[in-house]
Parts: structure tokens; C-alpha cells; sequence
């Protein structure tokens, strides 16, 4: 692995900005260049892609811990999301701080792709096509190891605590499954909403696409799309216009459709908040490779067809991801009313991990995909558990 540094003003985001400026926490924005093969030509000498990484230390002011408490905790997004996801909702009730304020060191990922992690030494994203060709395989195989290595190296640490929301999850298991020797560098994984067999979705509007992603994939690419929800493309400036005049019924209903959402489990300013913020970014590619899963009704590496798959692969086929090899202790949090990462396809997940800690599914009948994270209740009916869990294993 390749790590470069950069100047802190060269890696400010949003999340920078609004902790430097609203909160005043100790703060140190992070750049790491790392291994990233993801030529279409499969097997030539990988490109080197760039990561941004935000972190916030223990709560110093007031001088509340004395030292870092357990493990580095590395906090991991979900599709076309960013870092902001964690720290959104404000100081009382963004995951972000509240891991600080409980004396945690947290590291949030931004993912190739979105609008903090989009540079590469050899290729530009604006006009270079190949840099758009990766899914959530090279996520979890370059990506996430790229940066656990990193905060190990920078924290003295041997391991680190992961907490995955939606695609934040599919990144660990990938890593866990292809890479299984990282399985020793992580305490415990805490897994919101995952996302790994799709067979049982109810959500309309992924079925619907899944159908046709690849033709879906091939007439974007044709027009020159490689990237989707970009920060400049009308993915994301009409429905963030929109949430600001109806957040809830216009961005509540489209959140209903995508992933299940009941009216009110997130409130009005913080859907309004949320849009403003999502949809920064990813491959189509991506998009593409959930739409495989959810029609194959596997979990399984990307799909290029019968020729590129022997070249890659040795097969036909492409392989399922063995998520047996993730040895690592797992947590699972799942919601009866999520309509993308359904309990069905949940227990198909418990049911084949070796060292599964616990299936919680929380209470609430409401719950759905991304309360986990943004959810009125989230303190109380996640964050809570979440860090009784990391006290069991701090040791």
C-alpha cells in the first residue's frame, strides 16, 4: 500500500467544516493513496486512487478522557453517502460524536468515489471513464483494508472496532471474505442494515431496476454516465431543492419507495438536512453490481460476462463472496419495516457467519434502512446498544 499525506486544507469537507466550526472538536482531516486495481483490462498493474478519511478525537474540551478508550472505532457509509452521514443530525445525536463524547477515537470513511475521495495520480473522474470502473468489490478489497491499516499504523493499535451502514457493510464483508487475513485486525463490527443476499427485498424501486441493470448500465455509459448522484448532476440539486420546500412528502415518499420509511421516524429539518447532504457520488457500476445481487438472489463478485469472468475469476461465473471466512465477531442490526435489507435476507446472512455475536433486531415496528442512522430514537434504540456492545469487547 502506497500512503500519501496531504495539507489539511486540501482535504476539507463538510464534515471538516461543521466540526471545526459549529462544535470545536479536536479534529485532523486525513488523505491516504492506496492499491486500487480497477482497469476494465483485468490483471494489469493497479492504479492508485486517493481516500479522504475524517477523524475526530476524544472529547479533550472538557477534559472528559483522559485517554482514547478500547479500540479505534472506523465508521463506514452507505451508497452515494459520505462521512457527513455520521455527524448530520448535530452534536446530541450524530453516532460521530456521540462515539467521541464516550471517549472513542472515530475515523469516518468517504468511499472512492463521492465527492471528498474522487482524485487518482493517473486518471481524472471529469474525463477518464476508467476511473468510474469499480463497484463495492474494490471498495471492500483496497479500499476499507487501505484504511485500517492506516489508523493501526497511525494509532498504535493491533485492531480496530468497524461500524457499516447499508453498503458500509457489503464493503466489510467483501474485505472479510477476499481478504480474510484482516479478519485479525478487527475487535468487533457492528453492521447497520446490512447488505449482502437481496433475494427478499420488498423496496419497488430496486426490483424494478434490478431487472434491467445491465441495459440500464450500457445506455448510461453509452451517454457518457459513468458516474451517478454526483453533487453537480440533477441527481442530487432537484431532490435537494425539493426536500427544502416538502421534506417529508416528497423526499419521505421517495425514501418509502427506495428502502421502506415511516412518516415522522426522521424528522422533517433532518430529512431536509440528510438530501442536502446524500447523494454525493458513486460508480454506475455500483448501482450495476446491487443490481446483479438483487436478480441472481446471491451474493456473489461482479458480473462481467462469460469471457471476462474466466479471465478474472477462472470461471464462467462469477464467484460468491464465502462469507464463512469472516471470522471476525459480528454484530447485526436489522429492522422489521426495512424493505432493502429485509429480515429474510438478514437471517440468510446470521445463519452462515462463523463467529456471529448477536442478530439484533431493534424494537420499534417503524424502523426501517436508515433510522439506524438518522432515526429520532437512534440514542436510544441503537447508539446505546451500540456502545454496550463495544464495553464487552474493549478488552
Amino acid at each position: 500500500m502506497q500512503v500519501m499525506m496531504k495539507k489539511d486544507s486540501e482535504c476539507l469537507s463538510v464534515f471538516t467544516e461543521y466540526t471545526l466550526k459549529s462544535i470545536s472538536f479536536p479534529f485532523r482531516p486525513q488523505k491516504d493513496t492506496i492499491n486500487g486495481g480497477y482497469s476494465e483490462i483485468i490483471g494489469v498493474t493497479p492504479h492508485i486512487s486517493e481516500l479522504t478519511f475524517s477523524r475526530i478525537k476524544p472529547a479533550w474540551i472538557p477534559p472528559k478522557c483522559q485517554v482514547a478508550k478500547g479500540f479505534p472505532v472506523i465508521l463506514g457509509h452507505g451508497i452515494y453517502d459520505s462521512a457527513d452521514t455520521w455527524i448530520l443530525t448535530g452534536p446530541e445525536t450524530g453516532l460521530g460524536y456521540i462515539l467521541s463524547n464516550n471517549c472513542y477515537d472515530v475515523w469516518a470513511i468517504n468511499y472512492r468515489g463521492n465527492i471528498y475521495s474522487r482524485k487518482h495520480l493517473r486518471l481524472d473522474p471529469e474525463k477518464d471513464s476508467a476511473y468510474w470502473m469499480f463497484s463495492f468489490d474494490e471498495n471492500g478489497y483496497y479500499d476499507l483494508p487501505a484504511v485500517i491499516d492506516y489508523v493501526l499504523d497511525v494509532t498504535k493499535q493491533k485492531r480496530v472496532y468497524y461500524i457499516g451502514h447499508s453498503q458500509g457493510t457489503t464493503n466489510f464483508l467483501v474485505m472479510g471474505s477476499l481478504r480474510p487475513d484482516y479478519n485479525e485486525k478487527v475487535q468487533l463490527s457492528i453492521l447497520l442494515a446490512p447488505v449482502a443476499w437481496m433475494k427478499n427485498i420488498q423496496s419497488p424501486i430496486p426490483k424494478l431496476l434490478s431487472r434491467q441493470s445491465k441495459q440500464i448500465r450500457t445506455a448510461l455509459e453509452s451517454m457518457g454516465l459513468h458516474e451517478l448522484f454526483a453533487k453537480h448532476q440533477f441527481t442530487h440539486l432537484v431532490p435537494e431543492q425539493l426536500c427544502q420546500i416538502a421534506p417529508n412528502e416528497i423526499c419521505g415518499t421517495a425514501l418509502a419507495l427506495a428502502t421502506g420509511y415511516t412518516l415522522g421516524t426522521i424528522t422533517s429539518y433532518n430529512l431536509a438536512i440528510v438530501v442536502g447532504h446524500a447523494f454525493v457520488g458513486s460508480s454506475v457500476k455500483t448501482l450495476a453490481h446491487f443490481g446483479q445481487l438483487v436478480y441472481s438472489g446471491q451474493f456473489r463478485r461482479f458480473d462481467e460476462g462469460k469471457a471476462k469472468n474466466k479471465r478474472k475469476y477462472g470461471s464462467p461465473r462469477p464467484p460468491k463472496y464465502n462469507v464463512s471466512l469472516v471470522t471476525s465477531p459480528i454484530v447485526l442490526f436489522s429492522a422489521r419495516s426495512d424493505w432493502l435489507s429485509s429480515m429474510k435476507d438478514v437471517n440468510i446472512l446470521s445463519s452462515k457467519l462463523p463467529n456471529l455475536v448477536d442478530n439484533y433486531v431493534v424494537p420499534e415496528p417503524t424502523w426501517s434502512h436508515n433510522n439506524h442512522v438518522w432515526g429520532v430514537n437512534a440514542t436510544e434504540l441503537v447508539f446505546k446498544k451500540i456502545l454496550q456492545y463495544f464495553e464487552k469487547f474493549n478488552t
